[in-house]
């Protein structure tokens, strides 16, 4: 008689201890398989013959009883195996990849929900990439077995194959079965010798196979050429076959039965009807239409979902009979139907059963599932048997656990969408961690929504709500801040921590205080952004969290950054860097958003070699990890990086992808970015096509993004340049003198080292030497203590003339902080003349590297009395195009990039005429 399953201590237990069934093991079969030749052929005297062994074929040819099979000859040889099998409710990459995480007991580690959510969802991708490190990393040869992977119908389930065919160790092997093509590179692994595929032909049963199963007493009833005749009306489907050996066994003669035997799925559906159901009794054909609707069942369930009193009878009865019943577990206490089985008896219990009785099944099932710790069955079954209230009651109870600390937030969303689907709001905790899941998988703008509506409905209630509507805040804060939306989290985080309370989370202070520090840096408030991270220091030190460390030691960075004190951002990044790789371990989140951050001070110290390590180990995870400022310091870093060439470290493409996950102010951001390197390496047209594409030149542009200084400084930045690039000589002096009084203003002392160069740049351009003398001797002094060099290589060109005429002492560079400084810029400007160095290195002497036509030495004279390309244009009545097409000729002759560079070089070859 099958086994209850007996209370346990621990009944009413959380979700963070829910129990599962039938997911990690093989079945049992009641009935010894039959052994076929495919399991001698697939086996060598090692194990697998190969790394990989896929079974595709359709439901009942024995795909499962031939892993089984596998897998227990594996374990007999002292194989390490694993099992893990899909359900309907696998339909993601990430589930697949949960299922094993478990298996091999890495389970993610838990994080406070406000962290979590700044942390971010990892992307398929990096769950892939930390389950293969964990196969890599397995102490023994190990074989995985995948079944049933047919349910899931995510495309990320192919790169999840493919690593685990390409990417795992040769110790690793895998079986893996679906009633559908593998979604893996079949040919590459053909090719390399890694796969053998099993399809139906090799699961079909012949003659022999089918007398072996039908059993010596039957057989010798049947005759040869009976045993020929279900062999050759089964065609050797091994599902058919089997029924065909229940019919036959259960008839006093077999052979009139086999004439009325047929072996399609029609004929299948028939003969359960009429053969094998027909043997039960109403009561007993009842119970099984009512354990159809449960997934797997013990006794237990099947007592109580159906309120029969019979219940044990029935279901030993059952296995007596072996009516396509699996059991799961070893203890022969739960069990499923075979699919084949259960799929006609659900669609008969459509028929025979009212929908009160299957409701009420449900609704029991569900009671009992809650109550024994199957919560996903438990939710699962409430919201089919269409009572809200009791999947309402359920789902408040089980929220923080499942989502949280099991992290299942996509079934979750899938829970909640159903009750609201059907106009029906879950209890206040339930709803909260929706809102929680929403932002956590980027969907802001519902989550914005949802939690306006919330707080609405917590105002109206009577009781004690302020604790969750004090949640609630700090969620609608970090919601607001990672969705770009920064005067709404500056206000809700200000009013936060004015109504601060005893009890407040230490987490979420330091969220509310990094916050403001954020939004205090965006619009230039350093002192204001100081005090905030000091408040966020003392928060962090109290949740004793190093994640939480990383996170107030990347906003601390901010400040410093943008004034322009990247040699003291860049030493604590570091610092930092290092305290949460030895902490967390692995890339973490938090710790790519800090190698960002010091990438973006290493560009400005002049370590390009430093500034790509960074980039290349930053970038794995930000785009899932990460808030929107350091990220875009890390995407600067990498278009500073870029030479016009994608390289293994900085792909255009690469940075396109992570801006799109992000608020749109980033995408604006890299096109700005984008826009001043190609005019840095001279690429000026696609520059200018790059500013068409954001919208640059059109009226009122950038309205909105301009409203928060720090997005208005760099806009203008990117205006002013252009200018500079076209020509436009006195429009850009205007722009730079207004640039120029507001970085002042602000204290961004690397922002003024910048329009100083750019304003010498135009000086040198009209030959206004003493004005470039004395913007490059301020901008000197300016970088000394900040150590700020890549401007001032940015520039070289422009600078090459005034720099080698430069003494320090008479320059006014007098200390020896200023001169040290002065000759290391001296030694790494390369196109420097030699007298300009106190080292004395040689450095190459100008040259032309192509002899000047009389157009290009009257546009060179030109060039230095001011005019734009327009006029310049307008001047030889020819096209802007043609203008362009010279100068482009005329600057690769002098070997330079820029007008102002060419006008540079001109006069160090006296090509001006004095």
């Amino acid at each position: 008689m099958p086994k209850s399953s007996r209370p346990r201590a621990g009944n009413g237990r959380s979700a963070a201890t829910e129990r599962k069934v039938g997911r990690s093991d093989p079945p049992t079969f009641v009935f010894e398989p039959l052994r076929t030749a495919i399991l001698d052929r697939v086996l060598g005297s090692s194990g697998l013959s190969n790394k990989l062994l896929g079974i595709v074929a359709p439901v009942g040819y024995g795909k499962t009883v031939l892993m089984s099979q596998l897998m227990a000859d594996l374990q007999r040889a002292g194989k390490q195996c694993l099992w893990y099998a899909l359900d309907e409710r696998d339909t993601t990459a990430d589930a697949v990849i949960g299922g094993l995480r478990s298996l091999l007991q890495t389970r993610p580690s838990k994080l406070h929900p406000t962290q979590a959510l700044f942390s971010g969802d990892e992307s398929v991708d990096r769950h892939i990439d930390a389950l293969i490190d964990t196969l890599n990393r397995y102490p023994l040869p190990i074989t995985l077995f995948i079944d049933n992977l047919h349910y899931c119908n995510e495309p990320a389930l192919g790169r999840l194959l493919d690593r685990l065919c390409f990417a795992t160790r040769a110790s690793v092997n895998l079986v893996l079965s679906g009633t559908s093509a593998l979604p893996l590179n079949s040919t590459r692994a053909v090719l390399e010798g890694l796969i053998r595929s099993i399809g139906p032909a090799d699961l079909s049963f012949g003659v022999d196979e089918v007398g072996r199963l039908l059993g010596p007493e039957l057989c010798a009833a049947l005759g040869k050429a009976g045993v020929a005749a279900v062999a050759q009306q089964t065609e050797g489907w091994p599902a058919a076959t089997r029924m065909a050996q229940i019919i036959l066994a259960g008839s006093a003669t077999p052979r009139t039965a086999l004439d009325g035997f047929a072996g399609t799925d029609e004929g299948l559906a028939y003969l359960l009807n009429r053969q094998v159901l027909s043997g039960f009794s109403p009561e007993a054909r009842e119970f099984l239409l009512v354990i159809s609707l449960l997934r797997s069942f013990c006794l237990d369930l099947c007592r109580h979902a159906s309120g029969d009193p019979h219940a044990a009878e029935w279901l030993d009865d059952l296995v007596k009979r072996n009516v396509f019943i699996i059991p799961l577990d070893r203890n022969g206490d739960w069990y499923r139907l075979h699919g084949l089985f259960r799929d006609y008896l659900v669609r008969e219990a459509g028929r025979g059963l009212s929908d009160s009785r299957r409701r009420a099944v449900m609704r029991r099932a569900a009671l009992w599932c809650e109550k024994h710790g199957y919560w996903r069955e438990a939710v699962d079954y409430a919201l089919a048997s269409e009572s809200p209230a009791t999947a309402c009651q359920m789902l408040e109870r089980i929220a923080q656990s499942f989502v949280r600390d099991r992290g299942d937030v996509l079934q979750y969303l899938r829970w909640i969408e159903a009750l609201h689907d059907r106009k029906i709001e879950a209890g206040p905790e339930a709803e909260f961690w929706y809102i929680w899941a929403l932002a956590f998988c980027r969907r802001y703008e519902q989550a914005r929504r949802h939690s306006a509506r919330l707080s609405a409905r917590l105002a109206t209630q009577d009781g004690d709500s302020a604790v969750l509507q004090r949640r609630l805040a700090i969620l609608r804060i970090s919601i607001d801040s990672l969705s770009d939306h920064l005067n709404d989290a500056y206000a809700g985080a200000i009013h936060w921590m004015a109504s601060a309370r005893d009890d407040d989370d230490p987490f979420n202070v330091a969220a509310a205080t990094c916050i403001a520090a954020g939004y205090h840096v965006s619009h230039f408030h350093f002192a204001e952004a100081r005090r905030s991270i000091q408040g966020a220091r003392q928060a962090a030190f109290q949740t004793g969290s190093a994640y939480v460390d990383g996170w107030v030691s990347a906003y601390a960075a901010l400040a410093p950054i943008y004034e322009g004190d990247c040699a003291t951002a860049y030493a604590a990044l570091i610092v930092a860097l290092d305290a949460a790789r030895e902490a967390l371990g692995g890339p973490a989140g938090i710790s790519s958003n800090l190698a960002l951050l010091a990438a973006r001070c290493a560009i400005d110290m002049g370590l390009a070699s430093e500034a790509r390590q960074l980039v290349q180990y930053g970038l794995k995870a930000v785009r899932t990890h990460g808030f929107l400022e350091a990220t875009a310091l890390g995407v600067e870093a990498a278009v500073l990086l870029w030479t016009g060439i994608d390289d293994d470290v900085v792909a255009l493409a690469t940075l396109h992808e992570i801006a799109a996950v992000y608020p749109p102010r980033l995408a604006q951001m890299l096109s700005c970015f984008l826009i001043r390197r190609l005019l840095e390496l001279g690429r000026v047209q696609e520059a200018v096509d790059e500013a068409a594409r954001l919208g640059l030149n059109e009226p009122g542009a950038l309205a909105e993004p301009r409203r928060i200084p720090q997005m208005r400084e760099l806009i203008v930045a990117t205006e002013l340049e252009l200018l500079i690039a076209e020509g436009r000589q006195k429009q850009a002096e205007a722009v730079s003198a207004t640039a120029l009084n507001e970085a002042r203003k602000s204290g961004r002392q690397a922002r003024l080292i910048e329009l100083l160069l750019l304003r010498g740049q135009l000086a040198a351009a009209t030959q206004r030497d003493s004005l470039l003398r004395r913007d490059l001797v301020q901008a000197i002094r300016i970088a000394t203590p900040r150590r700020i060099v890549r401007p001032f290589l940015r520039h070289a060109e422009t600078l090459a003339t005034t720099l080698s005429e430069l003494k320090p002492g008479d320059a006014g560079l007098a200390s020896v902080d200023e001169q040290r400084f002065f000759n290391e810029l001296c030694g790494r400007l390369s196109s420097v003349p030699a007298k300009g160095r106190d080292a004395g290195r040689q450095g190459a002497e100008p040259k032309l590297l192509g002899k000047l036509t009389r157009r290009e030495l009257e546009l060179l004279q030109l060039l230095a009395t001011g005019l734009n390309n327009q006029q310049l244009a307008d001047h030889g009545e020819v096209s802007l195009t043609t203008i362009k097409w010279h100068l482009q000729n005329l600057y690769a002759k002098l070997d330079v990039s820029s007008r102002s560079a060419a006008l540079a070089q001109a006069r160090v070859l006296n090509l001006l005429g004095g």
